[in-house]
C-alpha cells in the first residue's frame, strides 16, 4: 500500500510542474500577442472585435505566475509539514480561493489547475470515512463540470468583458498560431491523462488499504479465536497439572507406607522365634497399616478419575467433554461410538477418557485443528480412531503427552500408535480378551 502512495504522490508533483509549465506558457500567450498586436499596428481592429478596454497584458503574466507559485507553496507546505484536521482545512480553503485566483487571473483560459486541486484534495481527505469522501466527490465533480463549461466560452467574454485567450491568437501569424493552439491541446491533453492516471492510482490505493484492513482484521479474528481456545484450554491444563501433583504426592504416601510395612515385617522377622505372640501382633499392625494405606490409594485414585465418569457412563462422558470443547473453542467433532452397552472396569475407562482427551487437546494446541473425528469401533478388539485436520508434522517426536498416552493403554495391555501428515491420528487398540468388565 505504501508503494501505490508514494507513486501517486509522484504523479501529483508531476502535475503541479506541469500546471506551472501549463500557466507560463498561458500567460506568455497574453503577453507577447498582445505585445504582437500592438507592433503589428492591429490594436484598433482588435479592440474593435472585444468592444472593450482589456486589461493589461503584463498584469495578466505576473498576477498568474505569483498566484500559482502561491498555490504550489501552501500545497508543498500542507504536504511536507503535518498539520492538525483543523490547520489542515484552513489550508484547503486557501488553496481553493488560490486556485479561483488563477483561474480568473487567465481569464478562465486554462482549467488544468482545477483538475490539480481537485487531486490536492482527495489526497489530503484520503482518510475520512467513505460518506464524506463520496459527498466530496460528487461535490468536486459538479464544480469542475461548471469551470469545464466557463472555460473558452464567448459567454464569459461577453458577460465580464473579459478577452479569451483564442482572441489574442487570432492576431498571430499563421504559424505561430499553430503552434500556440498545438501546444496548449497537448499541455491540455498531457494533464488530463495524468489527472486520469491518478484517479486509476487512487483507486488501487483505495482497494489496496481495503484488503489491508480485511486482512489485518482476519489475522485479529484468528488470534483472537486462538486465545478464546487457549483460554478453554487452561482449565484443563490446570486440572491435568494439579492430576499429576496429586499423583506425585500419592507416590510419595504410598512409599512412605511401603517403608513402615518393610520395617514392620523386619521386625516380626526377629521376633517370631524370640516370642511369637508379639510377632504376631506386629504383624496385625502391619495388616492394618497395610489396609490404610489401601484406602488411601483408592481415595486418592478416585479423585484422581475423571468427574464426568463419576456420574455418567462412558459414552455420555465423552459426550460431554466433547460438547464441552466444542463451546468454548469452536472446535466441531464427528463422534461415532459402536462400542454399545460394553462396560469397563474403572481403570480402563479412566485410560480410554484420557486418551481421547489428551489427543482432542493435543489437536486444538499443537495442531490449531477445527474438525477432529473420533469413532469407536469393534472388530478383533476394541478400536479407537482419532484423527484431527490440523498441521500435523513431519516427524513425530514423542513428548511427555503421547508417552503418558502409550504408558496409560499398557496398562490396560492395549496398543497405540501416532500418524501425522495431513492432520494427525492416533488409533488405539484393547483387547477384548484379558479387558475385565464389570
Amino acid at each position: 500500500m505504501k508503494g501505490s502512495f508514494k507513486k501517486l504522490i509522484a504523479f501529483r508533483r508531476v502535475l503541479v510542474w506541469l500546471n506551472l509549465i501549463a500557466v507560463l506558457f498561458n500567460s506568455s500567450v497574453f503577453y507577447l500577442a498582445s505585445v504582437y498586436i500592438v507592433q503589428s499596428n492591429m490594436s484598433f481592429e482588435f479592440l474593435n472585435k472585444i468592444n472593450f478596454l482589456p486589461g493589461a497584458p503584463l498584469t495578466i503574466f505576473w498576477s498568474s505566475t505569483l498566484s500559482y507559485l502561491l498555490l504550489a507553496i501552501v500545497m508543498s507546505y500542507r504536504h511536507y509539514f503535518k498539520k492538525d484536521e483543523e490547520h489542515n482545512s484552513r489550508l484547503l480553503l486557501i488553496e481553493f480561493f488560490l486556485t479561483i485566483l488563477v483561474f480568473w487571473n487567465l481569464r478562465f483560459t486554462y482549467n488544468g489547475v482545477i483538475l490539480l486541486y481537485f487531486v490536492d484534495l482527495f489526497i489530503s481527505l484520503r482518510n475520512k470515512e467513505p460518506s464524506r469522501q463520496l459527498n466530496l466527490w460528487l461535490g468536486m465533480a459538479l464544480f469542475i463540470l461548471v469551470i469545464f463549461s466557463l472555460t473558452d466560452t464567448v459567454l464569459i467574454e461577453n458577460i465580464s468583458n473579459i478577452p479569451q485567450l483564442d482572441t489574442y491568437i487570432e492576431f498571430l501569424p499563421l504559424s505561430t498560431k499553430t503552434a500556440v493552439i498545438l501546444i496548449s491541446n497537448v499541455l491540455n491533453v498531457v494533464n488530463l491523462i495524468i489527472f486520469m492516471g491518478i484517479l486509476v492510482l487512487y483507486a488501487i490505493y483505495l482497494h489496496n488499504r481495503e484488503y489491508e484492513v480485511k486482512e489485518k482484521l482476519a489475522k485479529a479474528a484468528q488470534t483472537n479465536l486462538e486465545l478464546q481456545n487457549y483460554a478453554a484450554l487452561s482449565s484443563h491444563i490446570a486440572e491435568d497439572r494439579e492430576r499429576k501433583r496429586i499423583a506425585r504426592d500419592l507416590h510419595d504416601s504410598v512409599g512412605h507406607a511401603l517403608t513402615g510395612v518393610i520395617a514392620g515385617v523386619d521386625a516380626a522377622k526377629v521376633l517370631i522365634d524370640l516370642n511369637p505372640e508379639k510377632a504376631k501382633e506386629q504383624l496385625t499392625k502391619v495388616s492394618q497399616v497395610v489396609k490404610q494405606g489401601l484406602e488411601g490409594i483408592r481415595a486418592a485414585l478416585n479423585k484422581l478419575r475423571p468427574g464426568a465418569l463419576e456420574n455418567y457412563t462412558l459414552q455420555a462422558a465423552l459426550k460431554k467433554m466433547l460438547s464441552e470443547y466444542s463451546e468454548l473453542s469452536q472446535m466441531k467433532f464427528d463422534f461415532q461410538y459402536d462400542w454399545g452397552s460394553a462396560e469397563f472396569e474403572k481403570t480402563t475407562e479412566d485410560v480410554i477418557f484420557r486418551i481421547v482427551e489428551e489427543s482432542v487437546t493435543n489437536a486444538l494446541r499443537h495442531g490449531h485443528a477445527s474438525q477432529v473425528s473420533i469413532h469407536f469401533l469393534v472388530n478383533k478388539n476394541y478400536q479407537i480412531l482419532i484423527k484431527d485436520n490440523g498441521s500435523g508434522c513431519s516427524k513425530i517426536k514423542p513428548g511427555f503427552g503421547l508417552t503418558q498416552m502409550k504408558e496409560r493403554v499398557a496398562i490396560i495391555g492395549g496398543h497405540i500408535e501416532f500418524k501425522s501428515g495431513d492432520g494427525f491420528e492416533v488409533k488405539v487398540d484393547i483387547p477384548k480378551e484379558g479387558v475385565n468388565h464389570d
